[in-house]
């Protein structure tokens, strides 16, 4: 069977499938951090559960205020939503681009999203021979017919960082269109400064900023995002936005990440120190090229026989979940995704790969 939906994280349905409990196995096919959710989250949401009998603030008021102070930005200029991804589709339905591009291999919903809102998607293939690399000059962009163009940043599945400056550069020359940049991995950066477009977005008005609160702060479960954006496009969305897609629970949960600095600095030490840990291991195994990781996660290749989705399947017995990424265009079959976690289970990740590895090229 498929052991994918366009997604990772898919713990249930592949528990089903093999007769598997969750707590049996160790999913490394979702980016989410491995720290877990902040202290106090538990308790913050048991007592705002009385509330849930009421409808929920339907502009998360008190969390756009937050995230605007955080961010440096004015209220109007962000917009909360059930994780990035309720963007993702908004977009293109309330811009009606009638030309939309993305850059591939990445997310697949960006070309789902241009396609269900009838416009003609094109995309360019970042190719593995120069490093998945992301050509913002391509020749494609010069004659500036694309209305809507979307950015992974760093992208996914690859880790591919853009810089700052890049993006501003390709804003500058899409005249009649929009950026879309989504940083739902952008937390996990070590120099956000760099990279990030938030300052720019809400200034520029061709610039739209996504991120995500659940991938960092550990509760995907839960669905939350926001956007930043200028208030003319903003108020454009808010015109096309669905009412009460954030809930309560999901409101109150982002209040309490955003106030755990603690949280945030323990997580991008522990990630700094893990993913190189875990990166290096990847580089001893012979018949394994591993991408050098920006966030969470690392893309990596089996160099020979067999392929990413024989080794998911092979690995799923031993109780490891990973992301077979032979669905992401510009991706062989030959290539997987591991997010990075704690220690002892990435040891036990690099031990059942090397094994399964040796047990799948004996057969």
């Amino acid at each position: 069977m498929t052991l994918y939906n366009g997604h990772g994280g898919n713990i249930l349905q592949i528990c089903a499938a093999y007769g598997l409990q969750p707590s049996e196995v160790i999913d490394f096919s979702a980016n989410i951090n491995p720290l877990g959710y902040p202290k106090g989250l538990t308790d913050a949401l048991r007592e705002e559960l009385p509330i849930v009998r009421h409808y929920p603030d339907i502009d998360s008021s008190l969390l756009r205020k937050a995230i605007a102070q955080k961010t440096l930005h004015r209220e109007e200029e962000v917009l909360i939503g059930s994780g990035s991804t309720e963007f993702i589709y908004l977009i293109p339905r309330a811009l009606r681009p009638k030309k939309g591009l993305v850059f591939q291999p990445t997310y697949s919903d960006y070309a789902k999203a241009l396609r269900l809102s009838g416009a003609v998607m094109d995309e360019i293939i970042c190719r593995e021979e120069e490093a998945f690399r992301c050509d913002l000059g391509h020749p494609l962009l010069r004659n500036g017919e694309f209305q809507l163009i979307f950015l992974c940043n760093p992208n996914n599945p690859t880790g591919v960082l853009l810089e700052r400056e890049d993006i501003i550069h390709l804003a500058e020359g899409v005249k009649e269109g929009f950026i879309v940049v989504d940083e739902a991995f952008m937390d996990f950066v070590d120099i956000t400064e760099r990279h990030s477009i938030l300052q720019e977005a809400g200034r520029r008005k061709n610039i739209i900023l996504l991120r995500s609160l659940t991938k960092f702060f550990a509760f995907p479960g839960l669905r939350l995002g926001y956007m930043v954006a200028h208030p003319e496009v903003i108020e454009r969305m808010e015109e096309f936005k669905e009412p009460w897609t954030v809930n309560t629970l999901a409101q109150r949960a982002g209040l309490v990440a955003l106030g755990d600095e603690e949280h945030s600095r323990r997580t991008r030490d522990f990630l700094r120190s893990e993913r190189m840990f875990l990166y290096n291991e990847f580089s001893k195994i012979r018949a394994v090229r591993p991408i050098p990781p920006s966030a969470n996660f690392i893309l990596s290749k089996i160099l020979y026989s067999p392929t990413a989705q024989e080794l998911q399947k092979h690995l799923i017995k031993k109780g490891i979940i990973i992301r077979d990424c032979s669905n992401f265009p510009g991706l062989e079959p030959q290539y997987f995704r591991v997010a990075v976690r704690t220690r002892e289970e990435n040891l036990r990740l690099v031990s059942s790969i090397k094994s399964a590895l040796e047990e799948l090229s004996v057969k």
